[in-house]
């Protein structure tokens, strides 16, 4: 009776390869000696690589053997070691089975048999076994073939009759049905790598960071990613996150988690506060808790990320990371400090480090996190004693790679000291005209005077809601960037917000205007209050 479940095995993260082979070891086994004396399975690369899983599998694929079982005195060697590529020629019973999808019974195979010419590799140690009789079953799930099952007798035995193919067509029935799960599993695997890499655009051009380069593991679950997010006032967002489970759930939650970093850092939240949204544990797991509670899966389950903030113009960097997720600073002198835990490092995941550094320009972040790895195994270590005929030992298995961290690099840049203009103005109406003189100045400096009308409005309307709902100091920055960037800062945590005034209302009209003249506007908070800032287009022409 074959008892083996692939699901429970995918549970523990084995790896398809393993799976295939210990379905493979317990068809002989239940086949040897009730059956035949000798009995050997050949099954397809479908089950072991993922690209090809998701083409046809069928007669057209390569084959490897993948458990053979002999009786004592029979089967002293055989053809292919445990996991080799196994050469299935033309024009044998082999190769017509795999083609028709029918099995074959051969109760009397004479030493002369012309086929036996075709299978050089077989037909020695046929001979050399008195093999007289031969039973070719393919593993067959939904018209798919996934394998073949060959069972062989020798002298002493008598031959396979119409009730041994029906039970070599049971247990072969049994062990293809199981491989379909390991061969549907392999192909969601796959499936949910390439839904992945999708979803993974290529990195922006920006201000703060150059040779921004994103790394997933190729054998790791579909459930790592990276991101680079443009900020206002020509600040970026770096993230890199892993989530559990396996295939397209595991790429569906990615993406859900990737997006929603992604959306709180449009907001213009802080780091650790973006994590605190968006790492919610009923929505991190794409597949549910184990019931054993080990922890290996916990840790499967577990979603890990970074999220960092770097500011070109302050040239200062802010973190928070949750789980297995670390970053590391790598100065233009050579010098490396790691901030934080490394990815390495296990953590609980209950709570959020935070970190806020100066970063150099031309630093070159790393961020790591812990990917989920696939468990890639060999064939068992006793399946050669467990044979006791297949000398040589194994041939190295398809799939024997461990999963790795997923990484984000970017090199930091720096906004010159001559693109920021930066005062501090007093708390009154009077410094309103201060600001628009300022601006005008400043750009007229900067060889922007076509901004200098839209520009000081802007200014304007922002310093004189500052004065209006705040009370201490107010600050005005310009950036010169790709675009021409206004921030007027205060003490006050109140936002502003956009209503339609009445037509006899003597103001509120104040960011109306600022929407109208500035491609982009909003507010972001800070410790002592909040930032108001507008973006205008820079024409290069």
């Amino acid at each position: 009776m074959m008892t083996y479940s692939p699901h429970a095995s995918a549970r523990r993260h084995v790896s398809p390869a393993r799976d295939a082979f210990d379905i493979a070891r317990q068809l002989v086994d239940s086949a040897v000696p009730d059956l035949a004396d000798i009995a050997a399975v050949e099954v397809s690369d479908a089950l072991f690589d993922e690209r090809s899983a998701l083409l046809e599998a069928g007669a057209c694929q390569g084959f490897r053997r993948a458990a053979f079982r002999a009786v004592c005195g029979h089967g002293s060697r055989c053809a292919y070691r445990i996991g080799e590529v196994s050469r299935i020629p033309s024009g044998t019973p082999y190769r017509r089975t795999l083609s028709d999808r029918r099995p074959r019974v051969i109760a009397s195979l004479p030493p002369q048999a012309h086929w036996l010419a075709r299978d050089p590799v077989r037909a020695p140690l046929m001979h050399q076994d008195r093999v007289h009789s031969l039973m070719v079953v393919p593993l067959v799930a939904h018209r798919v073939v996934l394998g073949l099952v060959a069972f062989y007798r020798c002298n002493g035995s008598s031959p396979f009759g119409k009730a041994d193919l029906r039970t070599a067509a049971r247990l072969a029935g049994q062990a293809a049905r199981m491989l379909d799960d390991v061969h549907r599993d392999l192909r969601e695997q796959a499936m949910g790598r390439i839904l992945q890499h999708a979803l993974l655009a290529r990195p922006p051009h920006l201000t703060a960071v150059e040779d921004v380069r994103g790394h997933v593991p190729a054998d790791g679950a579909p459930g790592g990613w990276f991101d680079v997010i443009p900020l206002p006032g020509t600040r970026v967002g770096l993230s890199v996150g892993s989530t559990g489970g396996r295939g397209i759930a595991a790429a569906a939650v990615m993406s859900q988690q990737k997006a929603r970093v992604a959306a709180l850092a449009a907001l213009d939240v802080e780091p650790v506060e973006a994590l605190t949204h968006s790492l919610r544990p009923s929505t991190v797991t794409a597949t549910p808790p184990p019931v054993d509670g080990s922890a290996a899966d916990r840790s499967s389950a577990q979603t890990h990320c970074l999220y960092a903030v770097y500011d070109p113009v302050t040239r200062r960097c802010t973190a928070a990371r949750a789980g297995a997720a670390g970053l590391t600073v790598v100065a233009p002198d050579g010098d490396v400090t790691s901030v934080g835990p490394t990815a390495s490092d296990a953590a609980d995941g209950d709570g959020y480090d935070v970190a806020v550094f100066d970063v150099p320009p031309g630093s070159l972040l790393v961020l790591s996190c812990a990917g989920a790895p696939e468990q890639r195994g060999d064939a068992p270590d006793d399946q050669e004693a467990r044979n006791g005929a297949c000398t040589g030992g194994e041939a190295r298995l398809p799939l024997t790679g461990r999963g790795a961290h997923v990484l984000l690099t970017a090199r930091t840049r720096a906004v010159a000291p001559m693109d920021i203009a930066t005062w501090e103005l007093p708390n009154d109406p009077t410094a309103v005209a201060d600001a628009r003189d300022r601006t005008a100045t400043q750009l007229t400096a900067w060889g922007l005077p076509d901004l200098s009308f839209n520009t000081t409005l802007v200014v304007s309307e922002l310093v004189t809601n500052a004065i209006r709902y705040s009370t201490g100091p107010i600050g005005l920055r310009l950036i010169r960037d790709a675009a021409l960037i206004c921030e007027v800062s205060d003490n006050s945590s109140a936002a502003p917000r956009t209503h339609l005034p009445a037509p006899s209302d003597q103001g509120g009209r104040g960011l109306i205007i600022v929407a109208h003249l500035a491609r982009a506007h909003g507010t972001r908070y800070t410790a002592p209050g909040k930032i108001v800032w507008a973006e205008q287009a820079i024409d290069v022409a």
